[in-house]
């Protein structure tokens, strides 16, 4: 196995249960040389530190940091970038669930393949009831490789979903131009602008097997599931509630498209390579507005 470390940088919030879970299933990852950090967003929660100071009584390589006061969630994933002094770097979230390969595996593609910035592994979701069924988002990031940062970054923004967010990266790219890269999140919290840094920087791959589970409402969880395998989409409150939501939908989409094309702005020197993105950017987003709008989406093309 590796000898590289990993940095695994868990922010955590009143939520004890769940981080003791996410604690366990870290420290009984299969790959060992990990460097643990649980960053505590000021909880007033007395059992969140009782349980991260009862993993350190027996795991060495657990530490864990408490905020004076409320950060907020972005200052709070921020600080950790600044604590990791591993060649690689992960976000656990506290309230999700890893088989017991996920890293291992992640670094040994990451090692293989010195082109790739980012590594993750297909992934399930979760809800309330249980597992939600499996579908593929990661399929585009299987093989794709390319030596051309404009490539990475148009296959970036046509195939990006969330969950890439929380893969294995390699350090040294979560910086650009000396600053963090969260300081590219604006206040959609929409996590595209971080990826285009990933993808301007290095390759970005995800392998087949499923390594990890994401929980969310079963409503995200359907949604998500839409996304990736069009068709029609339910009015689960009513066309009424529905129309109501377009103003602050519409009004989201655009700081989006505003984030992510300051984003390419900032990583292609190229004036007419950022404007043909930018033009990608905003049309693909006011489409999928659309079909939100519609709750309708063609479904993908079947190669026969």
């Amino acid at each position: 196995m590796s000898n590289s470390v990993v940095t695994v940088g868990i922010p955590t919030y009143n939520r004890p249960e769940r981080l003791a879970r996410a604690l366990d299933l870290i420290c009984g990852q299969s790959y060992k040389h990990l460097q643990i950090i649980v960053s505590d967003n000021a909880s007033d929660d007395p059992r969140v530190v009782e349980v991260v100071q009862e993993r350190m009584r027996t795991d060495p390589r657990v530490s864990y940091h408490c905020h004076e006061k409320n950060l907020g969630a972005l200052a709070n994933f921020r600080s950790l970038i600044d604590k990791a002094s591993a060649e690689f770097f992960l976000w656990a979230a506290d309230d999700d669930r890893w088989e017991p390969f996920f890293i291992a595996r992640c670094v040994e593609e990451l090692e293989r393949d010195p082109s790739l910035a980012l590594c993750q592994m297909e992934g399930r979701y979760e809800h309330a009831d249980g597992l939600f069924e499996f579908f593929a988002e990661g399929a585009p990031f299987y093989s794709f490789s390319s030596s051309s940062a404009y490539e990475r970054i148009e296959h970036l923004i046509r195939n990006n979903f969330d969950r890439l967010f929380y893969g294995v990266y390699r350090t040294k790219f979560l910086k650009f131009n000396g600053r963090s890269v969260v300081d590219w999140i604006g206040p959609t919290y929409n996590e595209i602008p971080i990826l285009i840094l990933l993808a301007a920087q290095g390759n970005i791959r995800v392998l087949p097997t499923v390594g990890m589970y994401k929980v969310a409402a079963k409503s995200v969880c359907e949604q998500a599931r839409w996304e990736r395998t069009g068709g029609r989409y339910p009015i689960p409150a009513g066309w009424r509630d529905h129309f109501r939501s377009l103003r602050p939908l519409h009004a989201y989409h655009s700081g989006v498209i505003r984030e992510v094309s300051a984003a390419v702005s900032d990583v292609v020197s190229d004036r007419k390579q950022a404007n043909a993105l930018r033009r990608l950017v905003a049309f693909l987003i006011r489409r999928h507005e659309l079909y939100f709008l519609l709750r309708w989406k063609p479904r993908p093309r079947r190669d026969v």
